[in-house]
């Protein structure tokens, strides 16, 4: 059986289907910890015309199976730059949010995904990007690894979770 799998940027008519995605990852995670949820006002308005945010997925015969995100607002991310060191003045973006359907996972659909967004990033002038994950969560460390992002330290983001902290130049 030859399954259909299409990578791309989503858009407003994939709103449910990204709560969806999102309330049932949160829900089945084994440690709440590895990932930080979104207010629901930003999950409602995620994507609004004017968010900073940029959500690109993973459809496989149509259901959506991963997402991950580029944030462009700087106030977001801006504890993880300085955690990375990454030069004041340059323009940056934070690869974020990224979940995968427990029955989709070890297939490698982060990396496609992150790979789609690290492009569109250069694209659009980036200079570098930053990413964070939980120190426990093995697969998105090795993922964010093999994307080329290098281990810059560790921080601890909203006063609770622990978070190892990635970088790279674009």
């Amino acid at each position: 059986m030859i399954l259909m799998k299409e990578i791309r940027q989503l858009r407003k008519e994939h709103h449910e289907e990204y709560k969806k995605l999102n309330h049932t990852v949160l829900d089945l995670l084994e440690n709440k910890d590895w990932f930080i949820p979104f207010p629901e006002e930003i999950v409602e308005n995620i994507f609004a015309p004017d968010s900073t945010l940029t959500v690109y997925g993973c459809l496989i015969d149509g259901v959506l199976a991963a997402v991950s995100m580029l944030d462009t607002d700087w106030r977001e991310f801006a504890e993880v730059a300085e955690a990375a060191k990454m030069p004041e003045g340059k323009k940056g973006a934070e690869l974020c949010a990224s979940m995968v359907l427990p029955a989709y996972r070890g297939q490698s659909l982060m990396a496609a995904v992150n790979r789609e967004i690290i492009k569109e990033a250069k694209e659009k002038g980036f200079a570098y990007l930053v990413a964070t994950a939980h120190p426990d969560n093995i697969a998105s460390n090795s993922s964010l690894k093999k994307l080329g992002l290098e281990h810059r330290g560790v921080i601890t983001r909203q006063g609770h979770y622990l978070r190892n902290v990635y970088a790279m130049e674009l």
